[in-house]
């Protein structure tokens, strides 16, 4: 075989061979988004960073003080940090408001999770979670980011606990089990 030919054939097997190679990893990659950064400030002007909450189930709940269905969805959302919190469940609320705003909306709801607030940063974040196909700024929207990092679910609208329940029960219980293995 001449050295021209051998060179064309190692060429071609160098290209199949990254083909088949790219072909495999499309194939096998995860195709959930890893969750956006972000750091916003919290009610007391404390910084917190979505990474801080890595290795748990997160929700994002996204929420105004004007907002009528955020309102009748928070009393369920303090009940599920009640109820999962001690799992590696956390809730973080982001207020797409003033921290004035929120501060009272919070403490009149006496909520018991993180709530972040800054009406612009807060808007520009939750486009970032929003779903390129779903329509921007609709209130409340919820995002659920599993222990891994990946945005799992993403809800615009109110949500209820059954909901809520159906989607976070099988990522906690998916974790436990993997720790216990």
């Amino acid at each position: 075989m001449s050295r021209r030919v051998a060179n064309i054939v190692g060429v071609a097997l160098l290209v199949a061979a990254a083909v088949i190679g790219g072909f495999a990893y499309w194939m096998s990659a995860d195709d959930t988004p890893h969750r956006p950064d972000f750091t916003l400030a919290d009610l007391e002007g404390q910084p917190h960073s979505i990474a801080d909450y890595d290795g748990q189930v997160v929700v994002l709940n996204f929420w105004a003080s004007w907002c009528k269905p955020c309102r009748e969805e928070v009393p369920m959302l303090i009940d599920a940090q009640r109820e999962y919190g001690e799992q590696g469940f956390q809730i973080i609320g982001i207020a797409v408001d003033t921290p004035d705003a929120a501060r009272e909306f919070a403490n009149a709801y006496d909520i018991n999770y993180p709530v972040l607030a800054d009406a612009t940063e807060g808007a520009r974040i939750q486009d970032r979670y929003t779903a390129q196909d779903a329509p921007a700024g609709v209130l409340p929207f919820t995002a659920i980011v599993d222990r891994d990092g990946r945005v799992v679910e993403r809800i615009a609208g109110a949500l209820d606990h059954a909901r809520l329940s159906d989607i976070v029960q099988p990522l906690l219980e998916k974790s436990a089990s993997a720790t216990k293995d």
